[in-house]
């Protein structure tokens, strides 16, 4: 019987097979010969299915073991061109073995030969069970990758054997035939691993990534969200993007982006459990994750950056060690597009200006995140202004460096605004308005007046 408080994974290996499957320790197969019929003298191959049922990572060695003589006693008939694949599965993996081999053109033809597959499974860790035995979760095709369906629409059509052969070890067996053969042109068939499932694939759930990374997420990454450690190379990646771009900024504007971008982070694991009218819950991963282990792991919708986070930890979980890189390298967009989306929740709030709908918002968001990452896309004033200058502006005294004084650094972007005034025109004069108003805004808390 299932155990319904444990994770069960989408069983890719039961979708592709129709639920038939051998359970070798923590490791589900099934064997297939493809073509099951072949011409003597031709190629084909062994395809060995693998699905980790397990949280850890695992070692596959497969060995092929081909007939060693034909149906009238011929010795060395059967050629492989490689009998063994060593495969390291991630946890959750699944994917399969090809093992070519191919007969010579005297092979007798029968229906009735028999190819082995030694198995030998070590998993790398002390494995938690992520599919029962019996099978896994249903399978979304949606949520997997367009070539890897149809990879699994083309293995759906093979026969495949879960039967052993022996007593000791576990070596599987396949049934194939050879019939007549002709000359041909021989298709150069190569051995090879070809992954179909990890977590890091489940582009539209990450509920699977989070039951395997949240708890590294909040040991690791979250207490390393500090602004000494996040703010300089958050300054650089912002400086770097709007260069590339055509639209050098002036320092105090990078320093207000960054600001931004270091106080959506923080938002993550706040220090205080008290109302901030500036704060967003969604924004909160410290208390989304235990809000999910409250309710007994039911899916919570987490930050583009944390998502982004939780994949790069599932290729490499060096990531959860450097987390201020791969902020401010690989996952920028993912935080960009967070922070933008908070700032314009930010300016609504302090300007009371109806900026568009919600669609409007999110379709302004991905525009300036894939603007921000074409070369041949000149950026403008309104792309560092609306919303990540403002919102840095809004944000700034929440953000403040060792030894900075944020009245001067107000009294700087003011200058600066006043000197990009050559730049205004009447596509961009909403965004100069919004611009002023939240930099006199926060001079007046300061005690300055423009």
């Amino acid at each position: 019987m299932t155990d319904a408080s444990q994770p069960n994974y989408p069983d890719v290996l039961g979708y592709i097979t129709g639920g038939d499957r051998l359970n070798v320790s923590v490791v589900q197969l099934a064997l297939a010969v493809r073509p099951r019929v072949s011409r003597a003298g031709r190629p084909f191959e062994a395809i060995l299915l693998l699905q980790n049922a397990s949280d850890v990572d695992v070692d596959v060695t497969a060995t092929l073991q081909i007939p060693e003589t034909d149906a009238k006693k011929q010795k060395k008939r059967f050629i492989a061109k490689s009998e063994r694949l060593v495969v390291g599965l991630r946890p959750a993996e699944m994917g399969y073995v090809v093992l070519p081999l191919s007969s010579l053109p005297d092979t007798a033809p029968s229906d009735s030969y028999k190819l082995g597959m030694g198995v030998d499974v070590k998993p790398l860790g002390k494995p938690r069970r992520i599919r029962q035995p019996e099978g896994g979760g249903a399978v979304v095709l949606e949520y997997i990758a367009d070539e890897a369906q149809g990879k699994i629409n083309d293995l759906k059509r093979l026969t495949y054997s879960t039967s052993k052969r022996g007593l000791v070890g576990t070596v599987m067996e396949a049934s194939f035939g050879i019939i007549s053969g002709h000359i041909g042109q021989l298709a150069d068939l190569k051995p090879g691993w070809v992954s179909l499932w990890k977590m890091s694939d489940y582009y539209k759930d990450e509920r699977l990534l989070v039951d395997r990374y949240g708890d590294l997420i909040v040991a690791k990454v979250l207490p390393q969200l500090k602004r000494l450690k996040l703010f300089t190379p958050l300054l650089q990646a912002t400086q770097h993007r709007f260069q590339s771009g055509g639209y050098p900024l002036k320092p105090i504007e990078a320093r207000f982006i960054a600001k931004l971008l270091v106080g959506v982070l923080e938002m993550a694991a706040p220090k205080e459990d008290t109302f901030d009218y500036l704060g967003d819950d969604s924004l909160n991963v410290a208390e989304l994750l235990r809000q999910r282990a409250a309710s007994n792991g039911n899916s919570v919708v987490l930050p583009s950056w944390c998502r982004g986070m939780l994949r790069a930890i599932d290729q490499n979980e060096q990531a959860a060690e450097r987390p201020a890189h791969a902020l401010a390298t690989t996952l920028f967009d993912e935080l960009l597009r967070d922070a933008a989306r908070h700032a314009f929740k930010m300016l609504k709030t302090s300007t009371g200006v109806e900026l568009g709908s919600d669609r409007d918002v999110a379709a302004y968001v991905e525009r300036l995140v894939a603007d921000l990452r074409k070369p041949d896309r000149k950026l403008a004033f309104a792309d560092a202004y609306l919303p990540l200058v403002t919102g840095g502006i809004i944000l700034g005294d929440r953000v403040t460096m060792p030894e900075e004084k944020i009245g001067e650094a107000l009294v700087e972007i003011a200058s600066t605004l006043r000197e990009r005034g050559a730049e205004r025109n009447t596509d961009n004069e909403l965004v100069f308005k919004l611009a002023e108003q939240v930099i006199d805004q926060a001079l007046q808390k300061y005690g300055y007046r423009q």
